[in-house]
């Protein structure tokens, strides 16, 4: 996905950025608008250098969903084997194997939660500022393969 936006602020490396919602939205999901808004702030990768005030054009990574899947089902459940196996092995009680998953569950959701908020502050939640648009430019550029 590539799509125009406003920079509202540059800390760093990260972008704070505003893009506002067209009817091609509504089937990507990237963004995630909230019900009834017309844009949404998002933090991006500032690789072009653009300052606070500029327009540009930012690009969603590569669709990483089956990935992402994986990491978020995936890891609580073999979390929770572990936890059980560990339990049935070790103190060969089953309310033991019992709490040792359910804890290996609620420490498999607590691994994916940090890995994402430590993803998200390293790589600005996927997204990544590629352009700077020349502001005087009055032509709107086409961002999703159509002609405005």
């Amino acid at each position: 996905m590539r799509e125009r936006a406003r920079i509202e602020k540059v800390s760093g490396k990260i972008a704070v950025l505003r893009i506002e919602k067209k009817p091609e939205c509504e089937g990507c999901k990237v963004c995630v608008f909230k019900a009834g808004e017309s844009t949404v702030k998002v933090r991006a990768l500032n690789r072009a250098g653009a300052k606070a005030g500029d327009e540009v054009i930012v690009e969603a990574e590569k669709d990483n969903r089956a990935l992402a899947s994986f990491i978020v089902y995936i890891l609580p459940v073999l979390f929770a084997g572990a936890g059980a196996l560990i339990g049935a092995l070790c103190f060969e009680r089953e309310l033991v194997a019992a709490l040792l998953c359910l804890a290996g569950l609620a420490l498999g959701f607590a691994a994916v939660f940090a890995a994402d908020k430590l993803c998200s502050r390293l790589r600005g939640f996927g997204m990544e500022v590629v352009e700077i648009c020349n502001t005087k430019n009055t032509d709107k550029e086409d961002t999703h393969g159509t002609q405005s």
